[in-house]
């Protein structure tokens, strides 16, 4: 209820939470039934505020697009979504992690664009990612997260400038 009363305070109409991490000897199924218990009071209360609550991906037992979004349809509000980080998935191939980014966009509430994947850190296809976007219709925000080799003086404006060229070229408006 407090980060919902600041959100509500600041004027904004989306607050990131996370699933977090099990505790030892926990099942996923438990971590799953925990979160729902949870998050379904938490989006009741968000949305009398008119703030939608994403679960990000991150760490945890939200590392798989499969329990992220089974915490989702069991929350069942239409003030969950998802705060998708292109990059956080654990994947055992680089199409695993393009499978479940397509699964979680259309739940997206907000996106983390990163260029290259947290596991493996091989480079994301960020045009198949705009791709996967503009199928899913997100037409949310998006912010730039860089932890890239090179310099963030310059690798961060390359990463802008990549994210605004995109949104050009896939742009419905």
């Amino acid at each position: 209820k407090k980060w919902a009363d600041v959100t509500d305070r600041l004027g904004a109409a989306h607050l990131r939470i996370f699933a977090g991490e099990l505790p030892p000897g926990a099942t996923i199924a438990q971590g799953v039934e925990w979160s729902v218990e949870i998050m379904k009071p938490a989006c009741d209360y968000a949305g009398k505020k008119g703030i939608t609550l994403g679960v990000e991906d991150h760490g945890g037992i939200t590392q798989k697009a499969d329990t992220t979004l089974e915490i989702l349809h069991r929350v069942n509000s239409p003030y969950a979504g998802v705060n998708l980080d292109i990059s956080n998935f654990v994947a055992d191939t680089d199409e695993d992690h393009y499978r479940q980014i397509e699964a979680c966009a259309p739940y997206a509430t907000h996106t983390h664009i990163r260029d290259r994947f947290g596991d493996n850190h091989h480079p994301i296809d960020l045009d198949r990612v705009w791709q996967i976007f503009a199928k899913a219709g997100y037409r949310g925000y998006m912010s730039a997260e860089y932890e890239g080799e090179e310099d963030s003086m310059t690798g961060v404006p390359k990463l802008i400038d990549t994210i605004k060229t995109l949104c050009k070229k896939y742009s419905t408006a």
